[in-house]
């Protein structure tokens, strides 16, 4: 039953990775009903968890139930009546989340490794795409938005919107590429999952986006994993011949992208975004995503000051919640995620989910930093450093940030768990009941030589 798990997963993350593709171009009548397309998969995740009895009922499932049960509560008393409403806010916090430990049970390093390599062959197509969204006409068929919006992408600069990929906005390839780079790295550092040639070309593929994305939050996420790298590797304790072939790929991938006019195209649209960026903010053009990102921690003492004591209503600061309660999309309580929970849910309330989203996250990077220190396994530090941010602080009411919350941290708990070939001994049940194992082996020792023991006659070993 494990591996009809497995491959729900992998079912959960495919949609994932389609969901806006389907919604823009194949289906985009349907796009509002798209929006949910994994929870009957996620749903089928659970009953398949609850029968085969690794469904984690632990602290962090019980903090998610209480809270659950506590914001619905609260928005009925507080005169939200709007079933529907109220539905999708208790999806968008809290029905998804139990999956980070399901995945953290039935996942292993190999399982793990196996997704990354997918994610890394699916970056090539991916860019393609964006590539062409990038040359193509604003109003071109390519660049729709869902529901077939003929304008419905964000612009980014000299008459070119920031392609998003097959996702519905541009907020997918920010989510993407970090998570693409991490398991990127992990292979140059010595994963050796995939050939080198296909290594480069995704390399390749996740350079090229940057630029081409017009967007800071995707060049800034994927150097944030960079750095991450360059940290871990002194914990590898990786010798100087070991590192040619990591700085060998690195050299074939930089010197291929000198080649691509692609990449010196969106190289120079790039700039004039963030030369504006910088104008507009009278500063450099990075410290206006820093304020930002600092705002969204520092705002949530204002919001606490006028917020209801109960809330406006779990589910009404999203932009479903906003068509349905109003009749128009658009942010109705704040922008930011920490605003929009406190109005939501109320000081007390929306304080207790931010300090639950905290302890998650918190708890996710001691994992990861463990796993580095104690076992050299670097690739959950460098998940965590590609997620983190959106567990904490993301806004989880666009199912794309929710989904990649979820599935990047569940990644990374699998990610601490050995796989049963490198362990030799480990199976799929010998996990801990409430996650990883607690010391994964990752090397497995040499075969022990096939010689009798001295003093023991040869007839006596046949």
């Amino acid at each position: 039953m494990k591996l009809s798990i497995k491959l729900l997963i992998w079912l959960y993350m495919v949609l994932l990775i389609t969901e806006g593709a389907l919604r823009k171009w194949a289906f985009p009548s349907l796009s509002d009903q798209l929006l949910v397309v994994r929870d009957p998969v996620l749903l089928a995740i659970y009953a398949l968890a609850l029968a085969s009895g690794v469904f984690p009922f632990n602290r962090f499932v019980l903090v998610i139930t209480v809270l659950a049960g506590l914001s619905a509560a609260a928005s009925f008393l507080g005169g939200h009546r709007n079933l529907l409403v109220i539905a999708y806010g208790l999806r968008i916090d809290y029905l998804h989340l139990p999956l980070i430990w399901i995945m953290g049970r039935v996942l292993d390093r190999r399982d793990v490794e196996r997704i990354g390599a997918f994610l890394l062959v699916v970056a090539i197509p991916m860019t393609l795409v964006m590539v062409e969204q990038f040359r193509a006409p604003m109003n071109a068929f390519i660049n729709r938005g869902v529901g077939n919006d003929e304008v419905g992408q964000i612009f980014g600069a000299d008459g070119r919107i920031r392609p998003p990929g097959l996702f519905a906005f541009i907020t997918g390839p920010q989510l993407f590429f970090p998570l693409c780079a991490a398991f990127f790295f992990d292979e140059i550092g010595g994963a050796k999952r995939l050939p080198w040639y296909c290594l480069i070309a995704s390399g390749l593929a996740i350079a090229l986006a940057l630029p081409v994305s017009i967007s800071r939050t995707v060049m800034l996420g994927t150097a944030v994993v960079a750095l991450t790298f360059l940290v871990t590797l002194p914990f590898l304790s990786v010798r100087l011949s070991s590192l040619v072939r990591p700085l060998l790929l690195l050299a074939l991938v930089g010197a291929g992208l000198s080649l691509l006019p692609a990449f010196r195209e969106g190289s120079s649209v790039f700039m004039i975004r963030w030369d504006s960026a910088a104008s507009d903010s009278d500063g450099a053009a990075w410290s206006s995503v820093m304020d930002r990102t600092v705002n969204g921690f520092t705002n949530p003492y204002y919001f606490m000051r006028i917020a209801p004591l109960l809330g406006h209503g779990i589910g009404t600061g999203s932009n479903v919640g906003a068509r349905l309660t109003s009749g128009e999309v658009g942010f109705m309580l704040a922008e930011e995620e920490w605003g929009k929970v406190l109005l939501e849910l109320g000081p007390v309330l929306g304080a207790a989910f931010i300090a639950f989203r905290l302890v998650v996250t918190g708890w996710l990077g001691w994992q990861a930093w463990c796993a580095l220190r104690q076992q050299r396994n670097p690739l959950p530090l460098l998940i965590f450093t590609a997620v983190a941010l959106t567990v904490l602080q993301g806004q989880w009411a666009p199912p794309t940030v929710l989904g990649f919350a979820v599935i990047g941290s569940g990644l990374l708990l699998g990610a601490l768990n050995p796989a049963p070939i490198l362990a030799g001994h480990a199976s799929e049940d010998e996990t801990t009941p409430d996650g990883p194992l607690a010391e994964p082996v990752f090397e497995q020792g040499p075969a022990r030589p096939n010689r009798r023991p001295p003093g023991v006659p040869r007839t006596l070993q046949k």
